[in-house]
Protein backbone atom coordinates (compact mmCIF):
# COMPACT_ATOMS: atom_id res chain seq x y z
CA UNK A 1 0.00 0.00 0.00
CA UNK A 2 1.39 3.43 -1.14
CA UNK A 3 2.74 5.77 1.69
CA UNK A 4 0.33 8.58 2.69
CA UNK A 5 2.47 11.31 2.58
CA UNK A 6 -0.40 14.01 2.03
CA UNK A 7 0.41 16.11 5.08
CA UNK A 8 3.13 17.12 3.23
CA UNK A 9 0.81 19.75 0.65
CA UNK A 10 2.77 18.62 -2.52
CA UNK A 11 -0.37 17.86 -4.54
CA UNK A 12 0.17 18.62 -7.80
CA UNK A 13 3.13 20.09 -7.21
CA UNK A 14 5.82 19.47 -10.31
CA UNK A 15 9.21 17.77 -9.06
CA UNK A 16 12.47 17.11 -11.41
CA UNK A 17 14.27 14.32 -9.65
CA UNK A 18 18.45 13.96 -11.61
CA UNK A 19 19.17 10.47 -11.43
CA UNK A 20 15.63 8.52 -10.58
CA UNK A 21 16.41 5.28 -11.95
CA UNK A 22 17.38 3.98 -9.36
CA UNK A 23 19.14 3.63 -5.93
CA UNK A 24 18.28 7.35 -3.75
CA UNK A 25 16.92 8.83 -6.49
CA UNK A 26 14.46 6.63 -7.17
CA UNK A 27 13.16 5.90 -4.03
CA UNK A 28 12.64 10.21 -3.93
CA UNK A 29 10.92 10.05 -7.31
CA UNK A 30 8.51 8.05 -5.80
CA UNK A 31 8.15 9.32 -2.28
CA UNK A 32 6.93 13.02 -4.50
CA UNK A 33 4.51 10.98 -6.20
CA UNK A 34 2.99 9.43 -3.02
CA UNK A 35 2.81 13.28 -1.28
CA UNK A 36 1.07 13.85 -4.47
CA UNK A 37 3.71 15.64 -7.24
CA UNK A 38 4.33 14.79 -10.96
CA UNK A 39 7.43 13.87 -11.81
CA UNK A 40 10.09 14.82 -14.44
CA UNK A 41 12.58 11.93 -14.18
CA UNK A 42 16.18 13.07 -15.33
CA UNK A 43 18.34 9.84 -16.52
CA UNK A 44 21.77 9.78 -18.07
CA UNK A 45 21.21 8.73 -21.88
CA UNK A 46 23.08 5.18 -21.45
CA UNK A 47 21.80 1.98 -19.90
CA UNK A 48 18.89 1.75 -17.36
CA UNK A 49 16.00 2.79 -19.86
CA UNK A 50 14.01 -0.30 -18.70
CA UNK A 51 14.44 0.95 -14.58
CA UNK A 52 13.63 4.49 -15.60
CA UNK A 53 10.50 3.11 -17.60
CA UNK A 54 9.30 1.47 -14.48
CA UNK A 55 9.76 4.24 -12.11
CA UNK A 56 7.76 6.12 -14.55
CA UNK A 57 4.96 3.44 -14.65
CA UNK A 58 5.20 3.08 -11.12
CA UNK A 59 4.53 6.46 -10.89
CA UNK A 60 1.42 6.74 -13.07
CA UNK A 61 -0.13 3.67 -11.21
CA UNK A 62 -0.04 6.10 -8.26
CA UNK A 63 -2.33 8.44 -10.60
CA UNK A 64 0.47 11.10 -10.98
CA UNK A 65 1.81 12.36 -14.11
CA UNK A 66 5.51 11.45 -15.18
CA UNK A 67 7.79 12.22 -18.08
CA UNK A 68 11.41 10.99 -18.82
CA UNK A 69 14.12 13.54 -19.80
CA UNK A 70 17.37 11.93 -21.03
CA UNK A 71 19.91 14.16 -19.32
CA UNK A 72 23.45 14.00 -19.23
CA UNK A 73 23.48 16.45 -16.06
CA UNK A 74 27.38 17.23 -16.68
CA UNK A 75 26.56 18.88 -19.57
CA UNK A 76 25.22 22.50 -19.51
CA UNK A 77 23.16 22.30 -22.23
CA UNK A 78 21.30 19.29 -21.34
CA UNK A 79 20.47 20.76 -18.20
CA UNK A 80 18.35 23.78 -19.90
CA UNK A 81 16.76 21.19 -22.00
CA UNK A 82 15.55 19.53 -19.08
CA UNK A 83 13.94 22.66 -17.72
CA UNK A 84 12.78 23.61 -20.97
CA UNK A 85 10.71 20.63 -21.40
CA UNK A 86 9.49 20.75 -18.03
CA UNK A 87 8.05 24.24 -18.03
CA UNK A 88 6.45 23.08 -22.24
CA UNK A 89 4.95 19.95 -20.34
CA UNK A 90 3.67 21.46 -16.92
CA UNK A 91 3.74 25.39 -17.33
CA UNK A 92 6.14 25.54 -13.80
CA UNK A 93 8.38 23.97 -11.69
CA UNK A 94 8.06 23.39 -7.81
CA UNK A 95 10.71 21.24 -6.71
CA UNK A 96 14.08 20.26 -8.12
CA UNK A 97 16.21 17.82 -6.27
CA UNK A 98 19.68 17.36 -8.00
CA UNK A 99 20.62 13.93 -7.03
CA UNK A 100 22.62 12.73 -9.92
CA UNK A 101 26.22 12.35 -9.34
CA UNK A 102 29.49 10.19 -10.18
CA UNK A 103 32.66 9.75 -8.11
CA UNK A 104 36.01 7.24 -8.40
CA UNK A 105 37.32 5.47 -5.96
CA UNK A 106 41.60 6.52 -6.18
CA UNK A 107 43.44 7.55 -3.39
CA UNK A 108 44.25 11.31 -4.03
CA UNK A 109 48.34 10.17 -5.01
CA UNK A 110 46.49 8.23 -8.58
CA UNK A 111 43.46 10.53 -9.29
CA UNK A 112 43.79 11.72 -12.81
CA UNK A 113 42.51 14.58 -14.56
CA UNK A 114 39.72 12.40 -16.27
CA UNK A 115 38.96 11.25 -12.92
CA UNK A 116 38.64 14.89 -11.32
CA UNK A 117 36.82 16.81 -13.73
CA UNK A 118 34.33 13.72 -14.36
CA UNK A 119 33.85 13.68 -10.53
CA UNK A 120 33.23 17.51 -10.21
CA UNK A 121 31.34 17.72 -13.83
CA UNK A 122 28.73 15.77 -11.82
CA UNK A 123 28.68 16.54 -8.37
CA UNK A 124 29.27 19.87 -8.66
CA UNK A 125 28.76 21.53 -11.81
CA UNK A 126 26.07 19.94 -12.54
CA UNK A 127 24.16 21.24 -9.69
CA UNK A 128 25.17 24.68 -10.25
CA UNK A 129 23.54 25.16 -13.10
CA UNK A 130 21.01 22.73 -12.61
CA UNK A 131 19.73 25.56 -9.90
CA UNK A 132 20.51 28.36 -11.86
CA UNK A 133 18.47 26.91 -14.69
CA UNK A 134 15.26 26.20 -12.23
CA UNK A 135 15.78 29.50 -10.72
CA UNK A 136 15.32 31.13 -13.94
CA UNK A 137 11.98 29.13 -14.14
CA UNK A 138 11.19 29.67 -10.32
CA UNK A 139 11.98 33.31 -9.69
CA UNK A 140 9.33 34.72 -11.65
CA UNK A 141 7.30 32.66 -10.24
CA UNK A 142 7.95 33.71 -6.83
CA UNK A 143 8.15 30.26 -5.48
CA UNK A 144 10.55 27.01 -5.54
CA UNK A 145 12.39 24.55 -3.32
CA UNK A 146 15.27 23.13 -4.44
CA UNK A 147 16.96 20.33 -2.73
CA UNK A 148 20.73 19.42 -3.47
CA UNK A 149 21.60 15.66 -2.49
CA UNK A 150 25.23 16.42 -0.57
CA UNK A 151 27.38 14.02 1.76
CA UNK A 152 28.59 13.25 5.32
CA UNK A 153 31.93 12.98 3.70
CA UNK A 154 31.37 17.25 2.56
CA UNK A 155 31.83 17.77 6.61
CA UNK A 156 33.92 14.70 7.10
CA UNK A 157 37.31 13.57 5.44
CA UNK A 158 37.15 9.82 4.02
CA UNK A 159 40.00 7.89 2.18
CA UNK A 160 39.68 7.67 -1.24
CA UNK A 161 36.82 10.32 -1.71
CA UNK A 162 38.97 13.17 -1.35
CA UNK A 163 37.91 15.17 -5.04
CA UNK A 164 34.29 13.67 -4.14
CA UNK A 165 35.05 15.19 -0.56
CA UNK A 166 35.43 18.70 -2.12
CA UNK A 167 32.67 18.52 -4.62
CA UNK A 168 30.24 17.61 -2.24
CA UNK A 169 31.32 20.27 0.24
CA UNK A 170 31.26 22.56 -2.86
CA UNK A 171 27.46 21.65 -2.79
CA UNK A 172 26.80 22.22 0.68
CA UNK A 173 27.87 26.12 0.50
CA UNK A 174 27.07 26.42 -2.70
CA UNK A 175 23.29 25.94 -1.31
CA UNK A 176 24.05 28.42 0.83
CA UNK A 177 25.62 31.43 -1.35
CA UNK A 178 22.51 30.43 -3.60
CA UNK A 179 19.57 30.79 -0.71
CA UNK A 180 21.38 34.28 0.03
CA UNK A 181 20.51 35.32 -3.52
CA UNK A 182 17.29 33.72 -4.10
CA UNK A 183 15.29 33.30 -0.84
CA UNK A 184 14.15 36.94 -0.80
CA UNK A 185 12.59 36.17 -4.12
CA UNK A 186 10.66 33.02 -3.09
CA UNK A 187 13.19 30.28 -3.83
CA UNK A 188 15.22 28.53 -0.92
CA UNK A 189 17.84 25.80 -1.68
CA UNK A 190 18.96 23.33 1.06
CA UNK A 191 20.98 20.13 0.84
CA UNK A 192 20.23 16.50 2.53
CA UNK A 193 23.01 14.74 2.95
CA UNK A 194 23.30 11.16 3.40
CA UNK A 195 25.56 8.42 4.86
CA UNK A 196 26.85 5.43 2.45
CA UNK A 197 23.80 4.05 1.21
CA UNK A 198 23.07 0.76 0.04
CA UNK A 199 22.27 1.00 -3.77
CA UNK A 200 23.58 -1.05 -6.51
CA UNK A 201 26.35 1.26 -7.17
CA UNK A 202 27.30 1.35 -3.54
CA UNK A 203 27.10 -2.42 -3.20
CA UNK A 204 30.63 -3.47 -3.85
CA UNK A 205 32.08 -0.60 -1.13
CA UNK A 206 29.45 -2.45 1.61
CA UNK A 207 30.83 -6.14 0.70
CA UNK A 208 34.92 -5.19 1.30
CA UNK A 209 35.58 -7.58 4.10
CA UNK A 210 35.14 -6.16 7.41
CA UNK A 211 33.51 -2.78 5.87
CA UNK A 212 30.06 -2.78 7.69
CA UNK A 213 31.27 -4.11 10.78
CA UNK A 214 33.81 -1.29 10.61
CA UNK A 215 31.06 1.40 9.99
CA UNK A 216 28.08 0.35 12.01
CA UNK A 217 29.88 -0.18 15.32
CA UNK A 218 32.32 2.86 14.72
CA UNK A 219 30.91 5.34 13.17
CA UNK A 220 27.19 5.08 13.07
CA UNK A 221 25.46 5.51 16.34
CA UNK A 222 22.45 4.77 14.74
CA UNK A 223 23.91 0.80 13.94
CA UNK A 224 22.99 0.91 10.22
CA UNK A 225 23.59 2.83 7.40
CA UNK A 226 21.11 4.14 4.98
CA UNK A 227 18.47 3.04 2.95
CA UNK A 228 17.38 4.97 -0.26
CA UNK A 229 13.95 5.14 1.63
CA UNK A 230 15.72 6.86 4.79
CA UNK A 231 16.33 10.18 2.39
CA UNK A 232 12.68 10.15 1.35
CA UNK A 233 11.14 12.41 4.64
CA UNK A 234 13.68 15.10 4.75
CA UNK A 235 13.18 15.27 0.98
CA UNK A 236 9.46 15.52 1.18
CA UNK A 237 9.58 17.86 4.20
CA UNK A 238 12.11 20.52 2.28
CA UNK A 239 10.07 20.32 -0.99
CA UNK A 240 6.96 21.52 1.61
CA UNK A 241 5.12 24.86 2.96
CA UNK A 242 6.45 23.29 6.43
CA UNK A 243 9.89 24.18 5.50
CA UNK A 244 9.51 27.77 4.54
CA UNK A 245 11.90 29.47 6.96
CA UNK A 246 14.75 26.50 6.51
CA UNK A 247 17.45 28.45 4.08
CA UNK A 248 20.36 27.31 3.35
CA UNK A 249 20.31 24.50 5.76
CA UNK A 250 22.40 21.09 5.79
CA UNK A 251 20.36 18.24 7.07
CA UNK A 252 22.69 15.66 8.08
CA UNK A 253 20.62 12.18 7.20
CA UNK A 254 23.88 10.18 8.15
CA UNK A 255 23.44 7.84 11.35
CA UNK A 256 24.95 10.46 13.51
CA UNK A 257 28.61 10.31 11.54
CA UNK A 258 28.89 13.59 12.18
CA UNK A 259 28.67 14.05 15.41
CA UNK A 260 31.90 12.06 16.62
Amino acid sequence: MPADYSSFGLKDKIAIVTGASQGIGRSIAIGLAQAGAHLVLAKHPDGRRSEISDVKREIEDLGRRAEIVLTDVSKVDDLRVLMNKTEAAFGRLDILVNNACWTGNSMALDVDEDEYDRTMDSALKSVFFACQAAARIMIPQGSGKIINIGSNFGVVAFKSRSVYAAAKAGVHHLSRALSLEWANQGVSVNVVAPCITETATRKIILERPGYKEWATTQMLPAGRWNQPDDLVGAVLFLSSHLSDMVVGHTLMVDGGWTIH
